[in-house]
């Protein structure tokens, strides 16, 4: 009987030997090795973790943008502070934009920008951007041409005068900035208008043709070869059409404000051109119709 108990006890013993070998392999958490967390740790490996830098453009956004483009324009520009928008222009007018970050998202909705004149778009592109604090004493103004369906004349023309208008405002606001005119190095211009009817300069033209007496280009006559590349030789001031007034760009030609009475206007409507200063002639040739010295 005592042997049978020492068996049975013997038994016991290996079970629970047994019992505590199994225990002792459970499997222990998986930890990193130092490679492995050194590689979690690099930024480089871990998108989520760069740095985003909200004032650049982002890459393709402006390809993307002329994808959208109107139909028919003259050129697009992108005006950047930084916000940053791309204006689709035709003759004076931005006819189409788009913003291109999330700063112009900010403040589009306060800036009237299609229907008028790009020294309008671009006052109020500027005066936001210096309300909403991205343009400061010191800043900078780039307007870069992207795209072209123009002469160089005809865009760099309209440009000078919306970097002017943007200096304007700069000074109003009782900031300096410095102001940049470029071009994309990819962006191929039309060729400038000859002798032909004006736009196209493979047609020499009609002889027989009437056309319009008031059109010099029309009888075919060629240009002065010195004539005003700004008033093509008028010596009248090519925005306002030589009468010393423009649609008010602060009311839109309303004559009224949310706030009443256009202060700019006094509710008519029109104002002094920027850019003659009510003379009528053309500043560039000073209204003698001649190519500036």
């Amino acid at each position: 009987m005592k042997r049978e108990y020492g068996l049975l006890a013997w038994l016991i013993c290996l079970v629970m030997v047994l019992s505590l070998a199994g225990c002792g392999k459970k499997d222990e958490p998986k930890t990193d090795t130092p490679t492995e967390q050194a590689k979690n740790d690099n930024p480089a490996n871990n998108p989520t973790e760069v740095p985003d830098n909200p004032t650049e453009t982002p890459a393709g956004t402006i390809e993307d943008a002329l994808k959208k483009a109107p139909e028919h324009y003259d050129f697009a520009v992108e005006v950047s502070i930084n916000p940053a928008f791309l204006l689709f222009v035709s003759g004076n007018e931005v006819i189409g934009y788009q913003a291109l970050n999330d700063d112009a998202k900010q403040i589009e909705d306060r800036c009237a920008i299609v229907g008028r004149g790009i020294e309008g778009a671009v006052e109020d592109i500027v005066k936001m951007s210096h309300q909403d604090g991205f343009l400061k004493d010191g800043g900078e103004v780039k307007l870069t041409v992207v795209s072209a369906n123009c002469a160089k004349s005809e865009a760099d023309a309209v440009l000078d005068r919306a970097t002017h208008t943007a200096e304007r405002v700069a000074q109003e606001c009782n900031i300096s900035i410095k102001s940049d005119i470029r071009v994309e190095t990819d962006v191929a211009f039309a060729p400038e208008s000859g002798p032909g009817k004006p736009g196209n300069p493979n047609e020499p033209g009609d002889p027989n043709e009437p056309g319009d007496p008031n059109d010099p280009n029309e009888h075919h006559e060629p240009r002065k070869e010195e004539g005003c590349s700004v008033c093509q030789g008028t010596g009248i001031c090519e925005r306002c059409d030589g009468t010393g007034l423009v649609d008010c760009m602060r009311c839109n030609h309303t004559g009224k404000t949310p706030e009443g009475t256009c202060p700019d206007c006094n509710g008519s409507g029109t104002a002094e051109c920027e850019q003659c200063h009510g003379t009528k002639q053309c500043p560039a040739c000073g209204g003698t119709g001649r190519k500036p010295d």
